[in-house]
């Protein structure tokens, strides 16, 4: 049985802000490459993906950027877990929320991984899709 997903009103608004705050601080991932090489670097990474990570309601953690200096283009990112140890989103929960963040065309049309997650004792898992910007124009072409 896989957790409920719930997207009401302020769910979608929440989710529309975390789509302008992305918009608005665009990551440079080759900038983030060379963060990641060290401590402090992390920790700044970390800060800003914190500040672009909403909660929804019955457990689930969203993370949405736009990332710019992928060999493809600019793309979109969203990583959502849920606040569970070992359990990660459904497929249908996943593309729920994509769909209001702008991506477009199912999963099919998006890079989909999972990540561990470590959060203080508990391991996570969070299920991230990627697709470049450029799939919305050819979507609606």
């Amino acid at each position: 049985m896989g957790t409920p997903l719930i997207l009401g009103d302020e769910q979608k608004a929440q989710l529309e802000n975390l789509r302008a705050l992305a918009a608005q601080h665009v990551i440079d991932m080759p900038v983030v490459a060379k963060l990641l090489k060290t401590a402090e670097g992390k920790r700044q990474h970390m800060d800003q993906m914190n500040e672009q990570s909403i909660a929804i309601p019955m457990g689930f953690l969203v993370t949405f950027s736009i990332e710019a200096g992928h060999p493809v283009g600019v793309c979109r990112h969203m990583s959502m877990s849920v606040m569970r140890e070992g359990r990660a989103p459904n497929p249908e929960a996943v593309w729920m929320v994509a769909e209001e963040l702008g991506f477009q065309g199912g999963l099919s049309a998006c890079h989909v991984y999972k990540e561990d997650l470590q959060r203080g004792d508990e391991r996570a898992i969070a299920i991230n899709v990627v697709q470049p910007l450029n799939v919305q124009a050819e979507a609606q072409g």
